[in-house]
């Protein structure tokens, strides 16, 4: 599915996005190529819905479609990302074998106020356009799933709005990162010492002493407890 740029619902066109994932409007009745439904933002390029292989390829085409435009003035834009919901369903919210949209809490596809975090951080596709460019590189170990799974790491390293800094994610990535093989370290995702659900909960114990904002990531890195050692000293396999 290809398309001249980026668009966005009009409100009308949010109405009718959201009948039909309510399943109370067949989502063909969703005429994309009514104006009065979306509307092309000027200065975006051409995009083009592929079946990417991880939520980091999604997000680059998605950076790349904006163009002249300053990313960061396009989240909070939810006729846009409603949009890209909608024509990326297929790989974001693929059909379940009883043919209903694997679609989960509303925030995961109906954008929710940029400025709350809590919910913004759900949007399966708003979130990884911004985790990318916030962190570019430094994301690679929040972008790995595809687009419509997130995953266990970016759930827990995503929850709390302190988490959102660049240092922060740059000691995570260096924890369960393996540039070798471009995947997760084994027992990155579970709920075991070292873990990433782990360093969710010790960063919050690390804040009441150590300002994090001020530290390096290696700084970061050398306050963890024990338990994290077998991440640091992880072998690329």
């Amino acid at each position: 599915m290809k398309f001249s740029g980026l668009y966005e619902f009009t409100g009308a066109g949010l109405d009718a996005f959201q009948e039909a994932f309510h399943g109370l409007l067949e989502e063909d009745a969703v005429s994309l190529d009514n104006p009065a439904i979306a509307k092309r933002i000027d200065g975006t390029h051409g995009f083009e819905v592929i079946e990417w292989v991880t939520s980091r390829d999604m997000a680059a085409a998605i950076f790349k479609s904006a163009g002249k435009n300053n990313i960061n003035t396009l989240f909070d834009r939810p006729g846009l990302w409603a949009w890209l919901a909608f024509v990326c369903r297929d790989i974001v919210y693929p059909r379940r074998k009883d043919g209903k949209r694997k679609l989960g809490e509303v925030h995961r596809w109906y954008p929710s106020e940029a400025s709350d975090f809590q919910k913004g951080q759900r949007h399966l596709i708003r979130m990884p356009v911004l985790l990318l460019s916030s962190f570019g590189s430094n994301a690679d170990h929040l972008l790995l799933g595809p687009p419509s799974v997130p995953g266990e790491v970016r759930e827990q390293l995503t929850s709390q709005q302190d988490m959102f800094h660049p240092a922060f994610q740059a000691a995570a990535k260096t924890l369960y990162f393996d540039p070798t093989t471009g995947k997760l370290r084994r027992g990155s995702g579970t709920k075991k010492g070292g873990s990433s659900r782990r360093l969710a909960t010790v960063r919050k114990q690390l804040d009441v002493t150590w300002d994090l904002f001020a530290l390096s990531p290696e700084q970061i890195l050398e306050k963890l407890p024990k338990e994290f050692d077998k991440f640091k000293t992880a072998k690329s396999a």
